[in-house]
């Protein structure tokens, strides 16, 4: 289920084509000497850009958050793949960093890993097609149960448990 579809151009023969929703979210690189894993993210800002005429710019070297504009639902014998476009990597602008997979059970807004990889600021407008999803047909399988699940906003990642514990094992021997 991948709704909702604004035109019919957005479903090809094996994907489906995603659009850019109007929430954005950015780290604050002067707050904070560095992110630590082990730590919550708090060097961050939201924006919220009205769909219609209002614009986000991405600048060289930066990295930012994004949501699909649609809402996605995997059923539990489907596995699918995010795709950013080529008309965006063309001018610097990658979707997704690590992010590709999305497991069977999984629903909510994906969230794309913008990257400006150019040397030109690009302006990204809410509802352009950003994106691809691929979907593939498994056994059925264990359903997503982790802290994205059902996502309806940018949610920030959780300390990393191993880093902490680290971190504070480094603390206990100094």
């Amino acid at each position: 289920l991948v709704e909702p579809i604004l035109e019919e151009d957005q479903i090809g023969s094996t994907h489906i084509d995603l659009r850019l929703d109007t929430r954005f979210m950015k780290f604050k690189t002067f707050e904070e000497p560095c992110i630590d894993l082990a730590e919550e993210l708090k060097n961050v800002e939201f924006y919220e850009k009205e769909f219609f005429g209002d614009t986000f710019v991405i600048h060289p070297r930066e990295f930012v958050l994004g949501l699909t504009f649609e809402f996605i639902s995997i059923p539990n014998n489907i596995i699918a793949r995010l795709d950013g476009r080529s008309s965006l990597g063309r001018r610097g602008v990658v979707v997704h960093a690590t992010a590709g997979h999305i497991d069977p059970g999984w629903r909510g807004h994906l969230v794309f890993e913008l990257a400006n990889l150019g040397e030109m600021p690009v302006k990204l407008y809410p509802l352009i097609k950003i994106a691809r999803i691929t979907f593939y047909r498994v056994k059925k399988a264990l359903p997503y149960t982790s802290q994205y699940f059902a996502q309806t906003k940018i949610l920030l990642p959780k300390p990393d448990k191993l880093a902490k514990k680290l971190k504070q094992y480094g603390n206990e021997l100094s």
